[in-house]
Formats: C-alpha cells, structure tokens, sequence
C-alpha cells in the first residue's frame, strides 16, 4: 500500500481519467531554443534520484521561484532504518518562515508517530539522523543540514517524545499521520512569539498530487481529494455545519475565510485559530494587526489532513506532487500526457513546469524566464514546486 497524504490546505491530488486529448502545441516544445541564461534559470534546481526500495525507482524534482525569497518549500526523505519514504511540497503564503520550518519538522512528526515502540526506544530525539534521513545518493536534498533546530523547537519535538513514549501505538496510518499534523500545528502556535507590534503569521497552502495508470494503452488521471479552498462546496458544507448560527456572507466574505484567506485548511495562521479570549489578548496586549471581526465560534481555520492510501499495481506509472503554481496553467489530464510524451532526455519536474508557464507559447517562456523573482515577477506567475515519483510496475 502505498500512502499518499494530503497537507494542510490542501487539495492532494492523485491522477487517473481518460486522456483522449491532443494538448495544445505540445510537441511544439521540442523546438525550444531558449537562450543559455534561461535554460539554466529553468534547471538549476532540478534535480534526479534512484530509491532503493520495492515500491519505487526513482523521482525527478525541479523549483522555480517567482517571489524572494522563495515561499515554496518541498523535502525529500527516508526514515530512517525503514523503506518509508517522505515526500512533499509545501506552498507558503505571506512569508517563507513557516514553509521553512514545516520541510525541517513535519517528517520528524510523521517519523515520530509512523514507528512502533520497539523502533522508538533506541531512537534519541535530539539525533535527527535517528529519525529522517536523505535517500542514499541524494546529495541535492540534503536539507538536514541546512535548518537549526533552536531551544523552543527541540523542546517541543523532546516533549512530543516523550508523551509518545507513554501511549500505546495509534491504529492506523490515517490516525498516525493526522496526530502528526495537528500536534506540529499546535507547537507552530505555541511558539509563535511577537515579532515587534506584529504576530507572526504564515500559511502553508495546497498541494496537489497525481498517479497515473495505464488503461487499454492511454494513460488517465485520477482525482484523490478536495480541493481545501473556499470555493469548494464541500468544505463551505463543512464549515457551515461547524459553525451553524454564523452567517455564511460574514463568514465567507469575499470568497476568503473570514475575509482573509482562500485556503480553509493550514498550518500557521493562529489568528484563526486562537480562542476568542485568546484573539481579545493579542489584539490589546501585542496590537495584533490581525483582527478578524464577527469572531464569534473560532476555530475558524484546520490543520487536520484528508488522509488517502492507495494500492499499487502493474498499472500505477507515476505520481506527480506539485503547488498550485503548476495547477494553475496545467490541468490533471495535461499533466498526464506531457509525462506520458516528454522527451526521454528531459527533467519530468522542468517539463511540467515550462508547459505550465507557456504552454505552446516560445516567446512567452523567453519572457516570463526573463524576469527576476520578487514583485513583478509575482504578479505573472506563483512559485512553483514539482516532484515527479516513479512507481516499479514489476510487482
């Protein structure tokens, strides 16, 4: 089985329906001559590796920055002593402190709660190398050494330890993994401290991920969950059944949650999530600028996952992991069949992403490239994420 978690806001997104569609000028990509300055723009963060596991073979990752610095954030793993892998991508809004410190975190969590007690006694909490690790090879993401882990945040992991150490093992992955999620965010909050007149706030957004499958020859997409935005019916109904006596126009002003944020589901953002005694308190003591009015039956904002599994088979070809800054030029099912027609020689992670940006379009590309990340650039186009795992069919 293989386990695909959907993060915060999140919409994860495994990929299989029928493509039967001739995408938009897509060999035409073939004939790209961009210049040498945007060619290494567009792969200089991407990146390839073997895993040396049953289930896979290997994953191809590329990130492209529209603000600086860089809000995304994505993080590949192994725990360690294991053939669990992690991967995930996560989407930051309003700053990229609270991506940064998700990537370093969250597998910590999951690793925490995912092993039984017997591979938990030998384990020391404040040895990362005990926990999560890079796959063997992967020299790229070596990202354990780039993140300090300060007094606060080692005495909540420490803490998360021990409390741990005196539970019996959860049931399940799906409960695994929420508890995992939600004990992270509350320590995010619980550590969140004024920086001058202002709380610090940070959102960690959607991600979407894809499977695809082959069927009588043609590769399809499917669909693993909602996508966690205010738009979407499902949870403007989960929201309306938790909060029953507020009004639907106040609470969904503007299309955002509470008139601030679109996503409904994310790490960070304590504003939304803080009591009202507690937001009352931020408000006069710190000047929070955050106020929401008509604060009336918070939490407004969740952490909690849709949690997914799935089951491999000879079928299953690949998953693609992605922020919505690719979902925004590229659907599910284009997504599938520019894997399925890249060339052999080219980056799966940099060829959804100039496809997204461009789609037939060479100039465009040229153009877009050519602008350096910060405002500008921001308002043409989001950061963008991709991670691209290749499943082994020979089961």
């Amino acid at each position: 089985m293989m386990k695909v978690l959907n993060r915060s806001t999140a919409a994860a997104t495994l990929i299989p329906g029928k493509c039967n569609l001739n995408y938009r000028g897509l060999h035409d990509y073939r004939k790209f001559k961009l210049s040498e300055v945007n060619k290494n723009y567009l792969e200089r963060e991407e990146n390839k590796c073997q895993i040396q596991t049953s289930d896979l073979l290997y994953y191809e990752s590329n990130q492209l920055s529209s603000n600086n610095p860089c809000e995304d954030r994505l993080f590949v793993g192994q725990v360690a002593g294991t053939d669990t892998c992690l991967f995930g991508v996560i989407d930051g809004h309003g700053g990229w402190q609270c991506a940064h410190a998700i990537k370093h975190r969250l597998p910590y969590y999951i690793a925490l709660y995912l092993l039984n007690d017997a591979e938990l006694t030998w384990r020391k909490p404040m040895l990362r190398h005990d926990w999560v690790q890079p796959i063997e090879g992967d020299e790229y993401n070596n990202w354990l050494n780039d993140y300090v882990f300060d007094i606060r945040t080692a005495d909540s992991f420490n803490l998360r330890y021990n409390r741990r150490m005196l539970q019996e093992d959860l049931l399940g992955v799906e409960s695994q993994l929420v508890r995992a999620f939600e004990d992270l965010d509350e320590d995010i909050g619980t550590e969140a401290v004024p920086e001058g007149q202002r709380i610090t706030r940070d959102t960690v957004t959607r991600l979407q991920t894809a499977r695809s499958e082959t069927q009588d020859g043609n590769m399809r997409a499917t669909v693993l969950t909602e996508e966690h935005r205010t738009y979407n019916p499902v949870e403007r109904a989960r929201l309306i059944r938790e909060h029953p006596h507020e009004d639907e126009d106040i609470m969904f002003f503007d299309e955002r949650l509470c008139g601030i944020l679109q996503p409904t589901r994310a790490f960070g953002d304590v504003s939304l999530k803080w009591s009202t005694r507690e937001k009352v308190l931020m408000q006069y003591v710190f000047d929070d600028p955050g106020y929401v009015p008509n604060y009336l039956t918070p939490p407004y904002l969740s952490c909690t996952p849709d949690v997914h599994s799935t089951k491999l088979d000879q079928n299953s070809k690949f998953l693609v992991i992605a922020t919505d800054g690719l979902w925004d030029g590229l659907s599910d099912e284009e997504c599938v069949k520019l894997i399925q027609n890249k060339p052999s020689d080219v980056n799966s992670a940099t060829w959804l992403i100039q496809n997204s940006l461009a789609q037939h379009n060479q100039q465009r590309l040229s153009k877009i490239l050519s602008i350096p990340p910060g405002p500008i650039c921001r308002n043409v186009r989001d950061d963008i994420s991709v991670i691209v795992i290749y499943f082994n069919d020979e089961f």
